[in-house]
């Protein structure tokens, strides 16, 4: 425990330290291919890349350590998503944003964020992330929690949005989660078939009884190579929700693709008014 808090302790340094954070931006760009196929659902997922930070309990399910790379068309500038993995007994990661700018030229490194998770027990995972604003000059993370029940159920919950500020020099102001997501995944078939369930905003849910906070991703692997997946992100109603992709693995190689439609601000949601984005995340695995 001692040795988890050192390293969770230097990352927060190394998130204070830099001084090219970003704001906040539309949640959906930190999500990888896989993620966002399957309805943006993270809180079971075993996601291949930066989805991790939004449960980082999920990252007790690495077995391996890859990088990973995400590319997408959510922006204007071009912006890979970098990220590493590391388990061991605790399970570290740290994904940091690429971006071109397209009227100077030049790269830069933004939005570095990271995570740690541990095991309780042999089958209950917590897991922290961060990630610093500068702007609003503080750090911001979630707090996930997952259980393992034997290889075809998993449960999670995670409290996402705390918040440390630092108000003067010595003094700090700490804000807990300002709201909690809860999720359910199922594996059938010995692993091939996978569905995920998320609901976001618990609080929000049980107060207005809203369909659309429900998340659902459903993936079905096709021998050992290919992956089929789709999902919708809300009410399952509107076309504009449905998420789809495919998954490639090859050895130590992996290859997603998604396709969703961005938000959309007015009620049209006919199908010559949906705007597809995607994204693309690469792994490597060593």
């Amino acid at each position: 425990m001692k040795k988890i808090l050192i390293v969770f302790a230097l990352l927060i340094t190394l998130l204070l330290l830099n001084s090219t954070f970003a704001t906040e931006v539309d949640e959906s760009i930190y999500f990888d291919a896989k993620s966002s196929s399957l309805g943006f659902t993270f809180v079971t997922l075993d996601s291949e890349g930066e989805t991790y930070f939004f449960n980082p309990a999920t990252l007790s399910l690495k077995k391996f350590s890859y990088f990973s790379l995400t590319f997408d068309n959510l922006t204007d500038n071009p912006n890979l998503k970098l990220s590493y993995f590391y388990p061991s007994t605790t399970i570290y990661s740290i994904t940091a944003d690429l971006i071109l700018d397209k009227n100077t030229k030049e790269y830069s490194l933004k939005n570095i964020r990271g995570a740690i998770a541990f095991p309780l027990t042999s089958y209950i995972y917590l897991g922290t992330s961060a990630m610093y604003l500068e702007e609003e000059n503080l750090i911001k993370g979630d707090i996930g929690l997952m259980i393992k029940i034997g290889d075809f159920l998993r449960t999670g919950i995670v409290g996402e949005g705390f918040t440390i500020e630092k108000i003067s020099d010595q003094v700090y102001k700490i804000t807990l989660a300002l709201r909690y997501n809860i999720g359910l995944s199922f594996s059938l078939f010995n692993n091939s078939t996978n569905i995920y369930l998320d609901l976001i905003d618990v609080e929000n849910f049980s107060n207005t009884k809203d369909w659309s906070l429900i998340r659902f991703g459903i993936e079905q692997k096709l021998g050992n190579i290919l992956v089929i997946r789709i999902g919708s992100k809300g009410d399952i109603t509107n076309l504009a929700n449905y998420t789809f992709g495919l998954g490639i693995n090859l050895n130590r190689f992996s290859l997603s693709i998604s396709a969703f439609s961005e938000n959309i601000e007015n009620s049209d949601t006919s199908l010559e008014n949906i705007k597809l984005k995607y994204k693309l995340t690469g792994t490597l695995r060593f």
